[in-house]
């Protein structure tokens, strides 16, 4: 599967902002490296066993926090449950280790890249909350053609199989689909990615 498996009530999405606040507040958002040196143009956190961490040392997971030096937050059992699920949708084991949270805003991109710091082949669960963005979907290798699709507020998007290792990103965030009856008015965008990091 390389598409969105479901969408979630809005009841479900105000949940999840209040459980992302919460996270935030735990294992404030920070802003990632790259190996080159190069900032990420959004911020960052996680929720779970492991935080996906990027800087001069690589990609990588690791258990703390960059600048607390804490544990990161236990990942809540709402965020466990939507991408069992969704795994479950496509067929899949999924055993929630990680989950990212990234804090979009009117400029931050994200380029065209593959998931692939995981140590198992378990899909990938992408949940979005508030605004749209257009999302683009490629292929196995970077200059294959791509498809642009709109991902809107609640959206499980699932990346399973073969198309575990497709190229994706975000080309742009559109800030006035932001829902009218979501709680989320501080944030743009927010995207939770939730991944298997080891085999079980």
């Amino acid at each position: 599967m390389f598409d969105v498996a479901f969408t979630l009530g809005m009841q479900q999405q105000n949940d999840l902002v209040a459980l992302c606040r919460e996270v935030i507040r735990q294992a404030p958002l920070f802003q990632k490296t790259m190996p080159n040196g190069s900032t990420f143009n959004y911020l960052c956190t996680s929720a779970g066993d492991f935080g996906w961490l990027s800087d001069r040392k690589g990609y990588r997971y690791e258990k703390t926090h960059p600048t607390t030096k804490q544990a990161f937050p236990p990942m809540p059992d709402l965020i466990h449950e939507i991408a069992v699920r969704a795994a479950e949708a496509c067929g899949e084991p999924l055993v929630p280790q990680s989950a990212l949270i990234n804090w979009y805003t009117a400029d931050s991109k994200l380029g065209l890249h593959v998931d692939k710091t995981e140590n198992c082949d378990s899909p990938v669960i992408s949940i979005s909350l508030g605004a749209d963005c257009v999302f683009v979907k490629g292929g196995k290798k970077r200059a294959d053609a791509k498809e642009t699709i709109i991902l809107h507020s609640g959206d499980v998007f699932v990346m399973s199989g073969e198309h575990r290792y497709y190229h994706h990103g975000v080309k742009k965030i559109l800030l006035d689909t932001m829902p009218a009856d979501l709680d989320m008015r501080d944030f743009g965008r927010l995207n939770i990615t939730v991944r298997q990091v080891n085999p079980v």
